[in-house]
């Protein structure tokens, strides 16, 4: 009697696996493969005519049950091949003994009419479905016709043969699958909730600054020492975001931390400020709650009620991660913050335009979005290449006094630059950014901006303490350049430098506001992955002739912040 290997019917589907579906499987027009048994389905036309039908039947259960019971017809032998008549398959192709077998063996699937297989041409969906079911049917056969010979003594100590190799494994197996099935019930138990997302982050920050002395504004004689001890600080950042569609977003964020951002207190000038100085006396507040959604599928709206600001939507262009609040972005978007909305839309793959409305009085019942400080800004971009990237930014800016503070530049820069006609003068400005981006390669990535604000007092600075008159100018310009370096010494790793001027008023028709001299600011960071999650950035910074003032000494800010990421 003749033996039968047990493997056979795994072995075929297998077989049919390897040669049929990791083999280049595409939709080809055109296709006159003939299956065994089977029309040819491979007209791509004809494919979207199926799938788009909403009217295509669906098998019901009752009719798989049929097809179960019932023995499966009879093969058409005219319609087989034998492998060696097949012109263009050779015995010593990687892939003739499976054709052997599937041709000859199981009687699965036959050659072009010429006797040609064509072995490199790829198949439809429909052909490979066409091609299994042959086997399948071939399969199912054999078996029925094997009957009670299938269980012969030789048969069965194969059978047993096969337990005891696999006794380990199969336990094994089941187990971890059990240990799984356990977790996901788990998880699915006490998830936070099915669309809502947290995500945090910790820094602690080792912080210090160096110089001889506190900088001081043009024409001031008051002097101090810098006298600064290194400080130990902290800050958390939690996002927790919520989607309702799968293609919005709901964010609520929480922030809570000591972190010192050695500005003016500290140094006496705030181009030494830092960014991410998270600072709420250790109290959690809400530091940031917008919702976004998708216009079509090249466009995005968000509207904020606490604290948004255009960058999150806006591209910066800016490839480096800054330690510093100069470095962190042109200072165009820095004066544009708070509660609005933002629109940005991609017109074309390279172009693309916003516009954001931000106030900081949103919630005031006398001022609220329109008769308070408030910030309109528009960009346009364009990504002429993978390389290339450019942004031309327009904003206006108005603030009046005292209901709202002052600040053209956004806290960057000299005093004069942020306040050109002191600190409780209405104020106005229209700002030009023109920001660049360009990639060398994957690793090795430069950046840059120039940025020009022309302000305007809106009242008589003299309520300042200021000679001026009401409709009084000033021009302040800004720029800088930056460069990023990815992956230096283990993957994961951002080496970033940026240099530049901040804000300086060039001219003022207060003439006492005028910065008369140029600081430039020098920045370096390495940011190292530990893990994953954890990150280590040692940087420094120094500001020669801080607040444009030659009379000042330079000051040095060291900085170590570790950031665990979850």
């Amino acid at each position: 009697m003749k033996n039968l290997n047990l493997s056979f019917p795994i072995t075929s589907v297998f077989l049919s696996y390897h040669l049929l579906i990791l083999s280049p499987v595409l939709a080809q027009e055109n296709s006159n493969l003939t299956l065994a048994g089977e029309a040819s389905v491979s007209d791509s036309h004809e494919f979207s005519s199926l799938t788009s039908n909403s009217e295509v039947e669906e098998i019901s259960i009752q009719e798989i049950e049929t097809l179960s019971r019932n023995p499966p017809p009879e093969l058409d032998d005219e319609t087989l091949t034998n492998v060696n008549q097949l012109s263009d398959v050779n015995p010593g192709d990687w892939a003739y003994e499976s054709l052997r077998n599937l041709v000859e063996k199981y009687r699965c699937i036959s050659g072009f009419p010429g006797g040609n297989f064509k072995g490199e041409r790829a198949m439809t969906r429909y052909e490979f479905a066409a091609s299994l079911n042959t086997c399948l049917l071939s399969i199912r056969r054999s078996i029925e016709r094997l009957n009670s010979q299938f269980l012969e003594k030789e048969d069965l100590l194969v059978i047993e043969k096969m337990k005891a190799e696999f006794a380990t494994e199969l336990p094994n197996l089941t187990a971890k699958l059990d240990n799984i099935e356990e977790r996901l019930t788990f998880l699915g138990e006490h998830r936070f909730s099915r669309n809502t997302v947290l995500r945090g982050r910790v820094d602690f920050n080792l912080i210090s600054a160096f110089g001889d002395q506190k900088a001081v504004s043009p024409g001031s004689d008051s002097r101090e020492d810098l006298d600064d001890n290194p400080t130990l600080s902290g800050g958390v950042v939690l996002k927790i975001d919520t989607s309702f569609t799968g293609k919005d977003r709901l964010r609520t964020q929480l922030v809570a931390g000591n972190i010192n951002g050695f500005g003016y207190g500290v140094t006496g000038t705030d181009m030494t400020l830092l960014i991410g100085a998270v600072n709420t006396s250790n109290n959690v507040k809400l530091g940031t709650l917008f919702y976004e959604f998708p216009i079509g599928k090249r466009g995005i709206i968000a509207v904020a009620p606490v604290a948004d600001f255009p960058t999150r939507i806006f591209p910066a262009f800016n490839p480096v991660n800054s330690i510093s609040n100069f470095g962190a972005e042109s200072p165009i978007y820095s004066f544009a913050f708070g509660t609005g909305g933002v629109i940005y839309y991609n017109f074309t793959d390279k172009l693309a335009g916003g516009i954001s409305y931000l106030t900081t009085s949103g919630n005031d019942a006398y001022q609220g979005l329109f008769k308070g400080q408030y910030t309109v800004l528009s960009q346009l971009s364009y990504s002429p290449s993978e390389r290339l990237g450019l942004a031309f930014t327009y904003g206006h800016y108005y603030a009046p006094d005292p209901l709202s503070s002052i600040n053209v530049t956004g806290s960057k820069g000299s005093i004069f630059a942020q306040f050109p006609f002191g600190a409780s003068t209405p104020t106005s400005s229209d700002a030009f950014g023109l920001q660049f981006t360009y990639k060398l390669n994957p690793q090795v990535i430069f950046g840059g901006w120039m940025s020009y604000f022309n302000a305007h007092a809106e009242g008589s600075p003299s309520v300042s303490d200021v000679e001026g008159s009401q409709g009084s100018q000033a021009d302040i310009w800004s720029w800088a350049l930056t460069a990023f370096v990815g992956d230096l010494g283990k993957a994961g790793s951002q080496l970033s430098f940026v240099f530049g001027m901040p804000p300086k008023v060039f001219s003022n028709d207060i003439v006492t506001r005028k910065d008369p001299d140029t600081a430039l600011h020098f920045e370096l960071s390495y940011r190292y992955p530990m893990t994953d999650n954890i990150f280590i950035t040692p940087g420094f910074l120094v500001i020669t002739n801080p607040e444009h003032n030659a009379a000042n000494p330079p000051i040095w800010i060291g900085l170590i912040r570790t950031s665990f990421m979850f």
